[in-house]
């Protein structure tokens, strides 16, 4: 003890405290100069580690950690000081793009100039929905706040859904999830409480007699046997909140289960009608990530046994990139085609029904123009380094879109007309949803065209000669869209899908 003691009184001097500990110095090893060090605590001598007492200016020292956690004042000073720096590397950035650039890209040739806001009118007009939609707090808290619809009721909402509403979510097999709605219809009138059903299922069976409500004409609606003084906007607002309380019941952020994937899907045809744009985002998100995690449709051979079908797998995860990548707002999309290698839909194989046609061309055009647009945005957000890259990335998307539509099927053909063709004549009266699609495809390609030319408006407004074709491009697809929505003869909840 003596002669530890008179070690420890012999201390020597220097200008500044060492961090490593005793221990690792007398050992000559690397220290991570925390203490207990990392060492010592392998070796079991943690409570022995400590670093060494010097003499600085005839002071005994040791050296001691500063503050773990810096004050708000100085997190302040830190950000200061970063927005500083970065204010004058972007401007010394600058200067040097300025004195890089050929004369004839400045001025009136500057990509400053080009007029792509994607948000500035969609962003608007949720958020007045919302205003409009959000005058009380959610209707459903608890099990017994869900209003559940007979058994004739459920059977008629869910034939809608396979008729007109399957096709543009692709988030169900039919027939199974219709059999699988007729035995809970009867398992409920057996005495099954909610409480004992399937979380998770139940916020799919939800979602769809929601979104059902959305989509059905008003007149067909006012037939349905609702229950005794439920109005149709209550019903539909009530199945809308079970399934976003089904979800949270599920804990769908914490366990992935195709069941919430399938749900989000569906309610993506209604987040934006309710005026839940924002919350609607994060969901779709949420999806997205959902999916990756199972490995959706990746027919790699990692994976033991599928949640779907192929290709029912395929056509859900194509439902929400096509939401997340035509989702025109400031949003950049949170996916893009590096992130996977999913094929696009395919037709089915119709053998017995070879004189009916597949809806899914609908959903394949969408995909494909989806894709157009979703290039189209990288490209103006990172490719850009002059006017005339931006003239040719207006093109190339416009001329992807144009190749789009000589790919499809004659039925879905903007110029193809019931009255005048009889084979199309004769689709539409077995397939009525043939006119809805070919309408909206007509009405999506319209909106996107006149989306894509008018990033040169500025340009044609200054140059009218020079740019007359993207200013023909864009004010002939806008005379168009409000031609047809006058002149459309199909009931107006039809056009909600998007």
């Amino acid at each position: 003890m003596e002669h530890r003691s008179s070690d420890a009184i012999a201390l020597r001097s220097t200008q500044r405290a060492p961090r490593s500990c005793l221990s690792c110095s007398s050992r000559k090893v690397k220290c991570d100069k925390s203490v207990p060090c990392s060492r010592c605590i392998k070796r079991g001598q943690a409570e022995s580690c400590v670093r060494e007492m010097v003499l600085i200016r005839g002071q005994v020292t040791t050296w001691q950690d500063g503050s773990e956690t810096p004050t708000y004042q100085e997190l302040n000073e830190e950000n200061d000081r970063l927005r500083q720096e970065i204010t004058t590397l972007k401007a010394q950035q600058a200067r040097r793009q300025s004195s890089t650039l050929p004369q004839s890209h400045l001025s009136s040739k500057s990509i400053d100039a080009l007029e792509y806001t994607p948000g500035e009118l969609a962003d608007g007009l949720w958020e007045s929905l919302a205003l409009e939609s959000h005058t009380s707090g959610p209707c459903v808290s608890d099990w017994a706040d869900v209003i559940l619809p007979n058994a004739e009721c459920s059977r008629k909402l869910i034939e809608f859904d396979m008729t007109w509403d399957s096709w543009v979510h692709y988030a169900l097999e039919y027939p199974q999830f219709k059999d699988e709605c007729d035995k809970f219809a009867g398992d409920l009138e057996a005495g099954l409480s909610l409480e004992e059903a399937d979380v998770s299922w139940l916020a799919v069976y939800f979602s769809v007699l929601s979104t059902v409500l959305l989509m059905m004409e008003d007149d067909e609606a006012q037939n349905l046997p609702l229950s005794q003084g439920v109005t149709i906007e209550q019903a539909s607002q009530n199945w809308y909140e079970a399934a976003i309380f089904c979800l949270h019941k599920a804990d769908f952020l914490r366990v992935p289960n195709v069941l919430s994937v399938q749900a989000i899907a569906v309610l993506c045809m209604a987040f934006n009608n309710r005026g839940d744009s924002e919350m609607g985002h994060h969901f779709r998100v949420s999806a997205i990530r959902i999916a990756q995690t199972l490995r959706l449709a990746q027919d790699d051979g990692q994976r033991k046994e599928r949640h779907l079908s192929l290709e029912a797998e395929r056509r859900l995860w194509w439902t929400l990139v096509i939401c997340e990548w035509l989702n025109l707002t400031h949003e950049s999309p949170v996916i893009d085609e590096s992130d996977f290698s999913i094929p696009l839909p395919s037709v089915s194989h119709r053998e017995a029904q070879d004189t009916l046609v597949d809806p899914v061309h609908y959903h394949i055009f969408m995909a494909r123009t989806s894709r157009v647009i979703c290039r189209f945005r990288i490209a103006l957000k990172y490719g850009v380094k002059s006017l005339k890259g931006a003239i040719d990335i207006v093109k190339a998307a416009d001329e992807g879109l144009a190749s789009i539509i000589d790919s499809l099927p004659s039925h879905l053909q903007p110029e193809s007309d019931a009255v005048t063709d009889a084979e199309i004549q004769a689709l539409e009266s077995t397939q009525p949803w043939i006119k809805w699609q070919r309408y909206d495809l007509t009405l999506v390609l319209l909106h996107l065209r006149m989306h894509i030319n008018r990033v040169l408006q500025k340009q044609w407004l200054s140059s009218p000669e020079e740019y007359h074709w993207a200013r023909t491009v864009s004010i002939t697809s806008a005379m168009s869209l409000i031609w047809i929505n006058r002149s459309w003869d199909q009931p107006a909840s039809t056009r909600k899908q998007w």
